[in-house]
């Protein structure tokens, strides 16, 4: 089984994923980003991106050629396996609303090429869970992006709205609010009264794949 999480950032969607392989039922292997285990043209791109050298459009195309390595070495996971978040999604959210037409021109060209997933989810949060969220997480797990949603939040919700749209008419995406996350851990799945996230994770999952989930 092939599950996609995506969300922006402080979206809780790390939280979920690692929820979801505690209580989902047999081992669950994470892929991050890139759909192989290993894109090392992925890892140059977060490199270059770290560093600060090049523009939002250079370092877009870097991505741009991750995921064309990522299609070229593709192959559908034999286990069950997360997608926590696609080059594809977050590059087009955040290029979409940064005004890069000839790149978001061509990541769409590769859109009927990128493999789809059994089910996909969006994780969402309020932006006051978000700057608590930002709050309390370590120095350095800390990256740019993360204050996006506190300095310009105007912006971080275009690019939010650009990713659901693309989620849900490319992947048939299901939205999961995350905001009450922080008081759902240790909660079991209820599927009579569901009342977490991963209630209705797996409820999901369970309409249309019963004897895998749970």
């Amino acid at each position: 089984m092939y599950v996609h999480f995506e969300g922006l950032d402080l979206a809780g969607k790390t939280t979920v994923c690692r929820r979801f392989c505690q209580q989902a039922k047999g081992d669950w292997m994470t892929r991050h980003n890139a759909l192989n285990s290993e894109n090392p043209i992925g890892q140059l791109a977060d490199e270059l991106r770290r560093g600060g050298r090049y523009n939002d459009e250079t370092i877009g195309w870097c991505y741009h050629a991750a995921l064309l390595a990522d299609l070229e070495t593709y192959q559908k996971p034999t286990v069950n396996t997360l997608q926590d978040s696609t080059i594809l999604l977050r590059s087009l959210a955040y290029h979409t609303v940064s005004g890069t037409p000839r790149l978001v021109d061509s990541l769409l060209t590769l859109m009927g090429e990128h493999p789809r997933f059994d089910r996909s989810f969006v994780c969402v949060a309020s932006k006051e869970i978000r700057l608590d969220r930002l709050k309390r997480r370590r120095p350095q797990n800390l990256s740019p992006e993360d204050f996006i949603v506190r300095d310009d939040f105007g912006r971080f919700k275009a690019m939010e709205d650009v990713l659901i749209d693309y989620a849900k008419r490319y992947f048939d995406a299901v939205i999961i609010d995350t905001s009450d996350l922080e008081n759902e851990e240790g909660i079991k799945f209820d599927p009579v009264n569901p009342k977490t996230s991963l209630d209705y994770i797996f409820i999901n999952l369970q309409d249309y794949f019963p004897e895998t989930v749970l």
